[in-house]
């Protein structure tokens, strides 16, 4: 039986403590540090070896390093592209601060330890009551738990959530489609309507393929993809399993599903995507033509998932599909 996201993440967290106790009983038994000190150093090595990789990720992921020509994204309309501006050195530097901090509560505390904490109940007094139910799904090598610091202002806007685990981790993305599928058509018996997808990173290809397979069958009320890479990965190329071979640049999956949607299939889709993403990169990889877009500036990849300005686009996308339904 494989690991799920929430045990690997387990796994990481104790390789990275037990790496920061060896480095502090080097210190002590070879340079005679004191304990405190010893510690202190040692977390602060694993520390910054996270940073750095950090660093690495949005260089790669914002220069689409290692993308052929013929596999980068193409170029959104002029409209949309001239919402891109480079940042400023402090803007810059929040960026990256707010990722890395984003990146430690995500994969250290909330993946690992919180995967089954419930969501926050919907509020019956507020607008969203009246919208679909809402299909949470996450990205790559993750689970339900990313959703936990959006789900309670989603709750407090009156949406339903669920969640869902899409397992194998290092699976195939068509196998993830079945799933929503089968998650989709069950939150219809039980509520009588299709739901909206809400969906990060990788999350929103396999809703696009559910969507594909669903074919003429009434199952979603639109889909919110939040930081997806539409048009592949410049990491995936360094991503284990066959999901991250489906999502590199320029992939025979990736152009497979592009080419089966209709244009009634892409206005059902709303992307909301930073041109700062440290992991949804070249930065147009979240284009998709005949879709709606937000695009957003300064706030990497995981930082999606709880920075206010990402909030509220999601409110926003998800009160749009909502107002198209009625």
């Amino acid at each position: 039986m494989s690991l799920g996201a929430a045990g690997i993440r387990r796994v990481a967290v104790t390789v990275q403590a037990a790496a920061a106790l060896g480095i502090a009983a080097a210190l002590v038994r070879t340079a005679a540090w004191p304990w405190p000190g010893a510690l202190a150093a040692g977390a602060g090595l694993i520390l910054g070896g996270i940073a750095a990789g950090i660093a690495i990720a949005f260089a790669l992921s914002g220069r689409g390093l290692w993308v052929g020509r013929a596999d980068h994204p193409p170029a959104p309309p002029a409209e949309l592209a001239a919402t891109r501006r480079p940042l400023r050195l402090a803007q810059a530097l929040r960026c990256y601060g707010a990722e890395c901090l984003a990146v430690l509560r995500m994969f250290d505390w909330l993946q690992p330890f919180r995967a089954r904490a419930p969501f926050v109940p919907a509020d019956p007094a507020r607008p969203g009551r009246d919208a679909p139910p809402v299909l949470l799904v996450h990205g790559y090598a993750c689970g339900q738990a990313i959703w936990l610091d959006m789900q309670p202002a989603l709750a407090a806007a009156g949406y339903r959530c669920q969640g869902i685990d899409l397992e194998p981790v290092f699976g195939d993305i068509d196998d993830y489609a079945r799933a929503l599928l089968a998650a989709m058509r069950r939150i219809r018996a039980d509520t009588g309507r299709a739901p909206l997808l809400l969906c990060h990173s990788m999350g929103g290809l396999a809703a696009r393929a559910a969507l594909r397979l669903a074919g003429d069958e009434d199952l979603c009320a639109g889909i919110v993809t939040l930081g997806s890479p539409h048009h592949g990965s410049a990491l995936a190329r360094f991503g284990g399993g066959h999901n991250a071979r489906q999502m590199r640049c320029g992939s025979p999956w990736l152009r497979a599903l592009s080419a089966a949607e209709t244009p009634r299939l892409r206005a059902r889709m709303i992307s909301i995507f930073s041109w700062h993403d440290s992991i949804a990169g070249p930065p147009c990889t979240a284009w998709l033509d005949g879709a709606g877009h937000i695009a957003l500036s300064g706030i990497g990849h995981v930082s999606l998932l709880r920075h206010p300005a990402a909030v509220r686009a999601v409110l926003d996308a998800l009160a749009e599909l909502s107002a198209r339904g009625r």
